[in-house]
């Protein structure tokens, strides 16, 4: 048992509790764990990884003098939390298409540490490069011609990195070898040399030379003759002055005891610093920066897979230990024979009884985790832990009969944080996309996700789960707080656009479509943040109205968004009559006359201006105002206090919603008024009953507001709520 511990996490114990012997890893009790957050589960243990990174940086430094860093290999496992721990930590992320990208982004990875990687990366994973990476490793020459089409001197441009193949082979499995000749990944030295060229001529920032081997290495000597051969081709290309090499990663950890000792890390740093170091004195070349790019060896060792026993079945030659997972979350050992090792959670220093073969539920024979290890009698709802899970499982896991894909716990000196939730079965239909429906038929389950800002709340839904187009009264019914899933409106989206990095269409809650909304935008930005979509970079958003930049900051909780130029033209609002700026006019409904100004965001407002605003005046009022002839594409209104220089309150009345908590479109709208007025200064705290947000106008009038945004829940659209059949409240 004790040589079995050894392949756990470092800070792996078994201590005593009320219960018996239990494992622990970084102080928490792996059955509570386990309790708590169900099974299958996987745990990543701090500690372990700051130790690999140290060994790493310590063989490096100890016989490199030229400059040098680590690089993670996203395509280990990438996920929010793990991208963050590699920015803190001064690490580069390897990022293989748009999707590590977008969580790399995410995580608030700075660009510089953004390296973009790729067999046959398109036209549009090479513009997500150019944006967001500060590194782009080429493939192929065709991929680098298409790179050249994006290539803009003076505009940010990643540093390029040519992929060599050196023709070495490496022991390992054949589906895991990389770098020998007639690999599908890099290019030969005499496309790398075309390619080089090619980049000469067209200007392009040709810095480093990149190849790997493959995985699962444990033999210095044939990444030794790789490094040998790139120094070669690195001296006929004439790379020079301030390049860099990256050797990749693969190298090896021990997955079971009888591949015990771990392989050094140390002694293989240390072993490709001295060997680029004497290469290059001996070709005349300068010292390159050195760019290690582990994956395994940093995360595998970390990470532990919980499964829980559902059951033993007795063969005349066999003991099966059936788990409740396994090819689904762990496709290793059906892809490429795999081997592993096992303890029980519970008094894992039990004798055992024999070898036992450990499968999960899922309809493949070769749904096997271990083939026989032996273990102690292991009973119906025991745990077993199986070490070194932290690589290659859960990037490559799936919903294969229907399976969800399992929670993630960081665990650091006693404390467990949960970085990835289950999936649900709702997360399961959440891509789908019915059938188109037939004449009279009900829409399929639509995935909603709700937010809300400052009380004024919006469900979001992908145009990819629908069928068809919704109707207006379908939107009506979804919004309705009664019969549907209740809010201020629907918005719909993320569509590409030619121009914006996203576009989107917004309904009010009876139905009809608007130009553009503040808390609606930011609620948007927000979505896509969650989606992994954007990072903390601003972005643009196409709008019925009109282009708007936003930002998302705080871990998703306050969202910016730059709305655009506030004009008082009656031409743009519009408002009948004229043209004029709408500046202090008067206007009778319904009995009485007000005091207004009338303002566009991209949307039509009627700031009417009040000595005391209540929610009960805006209720009587509104409709009036709203509807008044001056205004042919109705308005929304507000009810304007100035409180001070920097501060004003406001009451909302919302075309096609009615009283509203709070608006963002409105609070320009109101800010704007009150500047023009020059009753406030240029920052102004907008106060609504739902809230304050932040309003700034630039000298041009362009408008910027900020504030919080929270995510209510998500869940399905029945059916039954698009129906028309009486009795439906509709």
């Amino acid at each position: 048992m004790h040589r079995r511990l050894a392949l756990f996490p470092d800070t792996t114990e078994v201590a005593s509790t009320e219960e018996g012997k239990q494992l622990f890893i970084a102080g928490c009790d792996v059955a509570a764990l386990a309790a708590k957050h169900g099974t299958p589960l996987y745990l990543y243990d701090r500690a372990s990884l700051d130790n690999a990174l140290a060994a790493y940086r310590r063989g490096l430094s100890s016989t490199y003098a030229g400059p040098s860093g680590i690089t993670y290999a996203g395509k280990a496992f990438l996920c929010t939390a793990i991208a963050q721990w590699a920015a803190q930590e001064g690490l580069w992320v390897d990022c293989a298409g748009l999707g590590e990208v977008a969580l790399a982004r995410a995580a608030g990875v700075p660009r510089a540490q953004i390296v973009a990687h790729g067999v046959n990366k398109g036209k549009e994973e090479l513009a997500a490069a150019v944006r967001y990476a500060g590194t782009l490793v080429i493939d192929h020459l065709a991929e680098l011609e298409r790179l050249a089409q994006l290539w803009q001197p003076g505009s940010p441009f990643p540093e390029l990195w040519l992929r060599y193949q050196p023709g070495v082979v490496v022991d390992t499995h054949a589906y895991i070898q990389t770098g020998q000749h007639e690999s599908k990944f890099g290019m030969g030295e005499e496309e790398a040399v075309a390619s080089a060229a090619l980049c000469r001529a067209l200007g392009l920032p040709l810095t480093g030379l990149h190849f790997h081997l493959g995985s699962q290495i444990r033999d210095r000597v044939p990444v030794c003759d790789a490094l040998t051969k790139t120094l070669d081709l690195a001296e006929r290309i004439g790379l020079g002055g301030t390049w860099a090499l990256s050797p990749g990663g693969g190298w090896g950890v021990a997955y079971r005891e009888q591949d015990l000792p771990q392989p050094d890390i140390a002694a293989y740093a240390r072993s490709v610093g001295e060997l680029v170091a004497t290469g290059c004195r001996a070709r005349g070349l300068p010292l390159p920066r050195i760019q290690l790019e582990p994956g395994r060896s940093l995360v595998a060792r970390a990470g532990v897979a919980v499964y829980r026993v559902g059951g033993t079945k007795r063969m005349p030659h066999r003991r099966w230990v059936l788990l409740d997972g396994g090819l689904a979350d762990n496709l290793r050992p059906a892809l490429y024979g795999a081997c592993y090792s096992a303890l029980p959670v519970c008094d894992p220093e039990r004798p055992d009884i024999g070898p036992a073969t450990l499968a999960g539920p899922y309809c493949e024979s070769s749904d096997v985790l271990i083939h026989d290890l032996p273990l102690p009698e292991l009973g119906t709802g025991e745990l077993v832990a199986l070490p070194v899970s932290g690589a290659y499982q859960l990037s490559m896991a799936s919903n294969y009969n229907g399976a969800r894909r399992p929670a993630v716990l960081w665990l650091e000196q006693g404390r467990a944080q949960l970085i990835q939730v289950r999936e649900s079965l709702d997360d399961l239909v959440r891509r789908d996309r019915p059938l188109a429906a037939s004449r009279g038929a009900m829409p399929g389950p639509t995935a909603y996700t709700k937010y809300q800002a400052l009380g004024n709340d919006y469900l979001v839904v992908d145009p990819a789960s629908l069928a068809a187009e919704l109707t207006p009264e379908q939107i009506a019914r979804v919004c309705d707080r009664h019969y549907g899933a209740g809010s201020d409106g629907l918005l719909l989206g993320p569509f590409r656009d030619e121009v914006c990095d996203f576009r989107l269409r917004l309904f009010n809650p009876d139905g009809g479509e608007f130009e553009k909304s503040g808390n609606g935008l930011r609620i948007f930005a927000r979505a896509l943040w969650d989606q992994g979509l954007v990072g903390s970079e601003p972005f643009t958003l196409a709008t019925p109205g009109g282009p708007v930049t936003a930002r998302v900051a705080q871990e998703g909780k306050r969202v910016t968004v730059q709305m655009g130029r506030v004009s008082f033209d009656s031409r743009r609002i519009p408002v009948a009559g004229p043209p004029r700026e709408v500046l202090e006019e008067t206007l009778e409904a319904a009995g009485r006359r007000f005091r207004y100004c009338a303002a566009t965001v991209g949307n039509p407002h009627c700031v009417v201006l009040c000595d005391a605003v209540s929610a009960e005046e805006a209720r009587r009022w509104g409709p009036a105002i709203e509807a008044d002839a001056r205004f042919p594409n109705r308005t929304n209104v507000q009810f304007l206090r100035v409180l001070d220089r920097r501060q004003i309150q406001i009451e909302i009345w919302e075309r096609g919603a009615g009283y509203t908590l709070a608006s963002g479109s409105s609070s320009c709208a109101a800010a704007a008024v009150a500047h023009r007025l020059g009753l406030c200064d240029a920052e102004i705290e907008v106060h609504m009953p739902g809230g304050m947000i932040e309003v700034s106008i630039a000298p041009d009038w362009s408008v910027t507001m900020a504030g919080a945004v929270s995510r209510v829940g998500s869940g399905l659209l029945s059916p039954e709520i698009f129906s028309t059949e009486e009795g439906q409240g509709r």
